[in-house]
């Protein structure tokens, strides 16, 4: 049985890091299985933050480490498919009903995307995302700025 206080601790992050581990993958199936990764290796975890503040962070650090590990070990068998049958809301101020948006954002580098969500749809500050990732603020702020240049500049090329 699992203890009181990890499944209040799953019940207040998992839906959250699950839209993060869907961001960063555009599979369902894979956020599935990445989800019940991370949430075992949590379990397993004795160094789980104890302020609730940093426990979300600390969360998607391990979800970010989880999906590379998990794109590393399914790239060897097969072309990883980006389910696009979601039902993809506005997320991150970016016009998903335009699938244009949606093969950008894959051909990002995990980096990238992981900033782009924390920063945009959960409104993390650059040191935060820095502190969340092991980078430094100015690292941030220049992958930041060059993976949303490469946005722009890709959607200028489709409005010719």
């Amino acid at each position: 049985m699992l203890d009181r206080g990890f499944r209040e601790f799953y019940n207040n992050h998992a839906n959250k890091v699950y839209t993060f581990i869907l961001w960063l993958t555009q599979n369902r199936s894979s956020a599935d299985d990445i989800l019940q990764e991370v949430f075992v290796k949590a379990w397993k975890s004795e160094k789980i933050p104890s302020e609730q503040g940093e426990q979300l962070p600390w969360l998607y650090r391990v979800a970010r480490n989880a999906a590379i590990d998990h794109y590393r070990k399914t790239r060897r068998f097969t072309d990883l498919k980006r389910d696009y049958t979601l039902e993809q809301k506005s997320c991150c101020g970016l016009p998903t009903e335009d699938k244009g948006i949606w093969a950008w954002l894959e051909k990002l580098a995990y980096t990238e995307k992981s900033i782009l969500y924390l920063h945009l749809r959960d409104g993390y500050s650059y040191r935060e995302i820095g502190e969340i990732m092991g980078m430094t603020e100015n690292n941030v702020r220049v992958k930041a700025f060059r993976a949303l240049k490469k946005l722009k500049e890709n959607s200028s090329k489709k409005a010719l």
